[in-house]
């Protein structure tokens, strides 16, 4: 090949990469997958308004929050900072039936799974009252011993955004603040007994804690809790710590 032909194909190689990128520039890195580690912005907090307590006529204590809007508001944080949705419509979600959740009454389990054929990916819960209207409690649950793929960086962010749900100012720094104080000194209980909170945070109806136990996923719970609820954790010797959100 010419002197000449080889300096015109270099030419047009140069115009070419300029026109795309810059000459010499790399091709922009695709986004980060919502599973990586950092999230690709920090968003601004959300104003809604706060989440009220109630009580049903069959003595179930919950909030003032649908199952729907609870998956509208957790999508929009998510959203934010993924641009995308992490939750499908609730009738897609496991259900699990009605049992007995962590406070008192009863109670319609569904879970949710990004891969629901992991079933050692960390799980969100959400407690339902019997007539489907409102929400008791989240739970967030991980098995250290089956996961591979960075399991506490998805437990925590599960977690952080259903606390967002109900405290939509806190921030990622203050959540990792609360996790340390959540399972600070925590011991595993014994297989097949009732799971003791290691401490309980709470504010304005909202009560935060974590559980160990022998045989079952290490677990964060979101809980609809009144007075009864604080006076008996208060004489099984549980810790009550008052605050949740410092912003």
């Amino acid at each position: 090949m010419g002197k000449h032909k080889i300096v015109l194909i270099l030419a047009l190689a140069c115009l070419l990469c300029t026109g795309l990128w810059g000459c010499g520039a790399q091709e922009p890195p695709e986004e980060e997958a919502p599973t990586q580690q950092a999230p690709r912005e920090e968003a601004e907090p959300f104003d809604w308004e706060p989440v009220a307590l109630t009580t049903t006529a069959q003595g179930e204590t919950c909030f003032v929050l649908s199952p729907q809007e609870f998956i509208q508001r957790y999508n929009s944080l998510f959203r934010a900072q993924w641009g995308e949705d992490m939750l499908p419509p609730l009738a897609q979600w496991m259900d699990y039936g009605t049992e007995e959740p962590s406070g008192a009454g009863g109670g319609h389990q569904y879970v949710s799974l990004m891969d629901e054929s992991n079933y050692a990916e960390p799980f969100l819960s959400l407690w339902v009252t019997q007539n489907g209207k409102r929400v008791m409690e989240t739970v967030t649950g991980v098995s250290q011993k089956n996961y591979e793929e960075g399991p506490m960086t998805l437990f925590q962010r599960k977690a952080q955004y259903s606390l967002q749900v109900f405290f939509p100012t806190l921030t990622e720094e203050d959540f990792l603040a609360l996790y340390e104080q959540l399972f600070r000194g925590g011991q595993y209980g014994e297989a097949g007994e009732i799971p003791r909170p290691i401490r309980v945070f709470y504010q304005d109806g909202v009560a935060c804690y974590a559980t160990l136990q022998i045989g079952e996923c290490d677990q964060i719970h979101v809980m609809a809790a009144g007075q009864e609820q604080l006076d008996q954790w208060r004489a099984d010797g549980v810790e009550i710590v008052e605050g949740i959100c410092p912003s």
